[in-house]
């Protein structure tokens, strides 16, 4: 019942004000607490998003570089895998050849290999450890104590090097197949990249056997 005192009316105006005042105030101020969380979720949210972003930036570049990397080494495996260079490194009897110790971009992930995808890091390494073998060999024929060894033991170590590449040639196989499907899944043809650097690789060699073919004839002519 309201009372009919018009002081106390007044009194319960006020009163009722206030607690109207207070609860409106609450209400804003929860409002502009909700307001505040969602904003600093969004904006963490954001930057984990734009972390992400970077990192898989990254990786995809790490990729790139890498497989560029092993399809150089693939070139010139595979050139010195052909039946005339195996026959000619064999029949040397100082055979001379200088190891390829410039793989400088996956000298910068060894410390954090698992930088790298997971589907592409058993072939890489593997890749790279025979490489490693193969330019400790490759260094070895400058080594005394293969200089002296009979014609036999050089053919029988020759052997054993060429072996050795060509399980460099495999590895950097299956090497160069999981890079390129990591990266087509993400939108990158490396695959075209690998066939441009290889025709760019087979016409250098053209040019440089025609100039000596060249050279052979000119040579008979004088």
């Amino acid at each position: 019942m309201w009372p009919d005192s018009p002081e106390i009316q007044a009194a319960l105006i006020q009163a009722i004000g206030t607690v109207v005042a207070a609860a409106f105030g609450v209400v804003i101020w929860a409002l502009s607490a909700r307001l505040a969380q969602s904003r600093d979720r969004r904006e963490h949210q954001l930057e984990l998003d734009g972390e992400a972003k970077r990192r898989d930036q990254r990786i995809l570049d790490l990729v790139t570089a890498i497989h560029s990397e092993i399809v150089a080494g693939l070139c010139a495996a595979g050139d010195q895998l052909t039946p005339d260079e195996i026959a000619y490194a064999i029949q040397q009897d100082t055979p001379f050849a200088t190891p390829d110790d410039t793989d400088f971009v996956f000298e910068t992930l060894q410390e954090d290999i698992t930088i790298l995808p997971e589907s592409v890091i058993h072939s890489v390494v593997q890749y790279y450890r025979i490489t490693r073998q193969s330019n400790l060999l490759t260094a070895d024929l400058r080594h005394p104590q293969f200089l002296a060894q009979t014609a036999p033991e050089k053919e029988k170590f020759l052997s054993g090097l060429l072996s050795v590449v060509e399980l460099q040639k495999h590895w950097a196989d299956a090497a160069v197949e999981d890079l390129e499907e990591f990266a087509a899944d993400r939108g990158m043809d490396l695959a075209k990249r690998r066939k441009t650097a290889q025709k760019l690789f087979t016409d250098a060699r053209q040019t440089i056997a025609e100039a000596f073919r060249q050279s052979d004839e000119l040579d008979q002519l004088s």
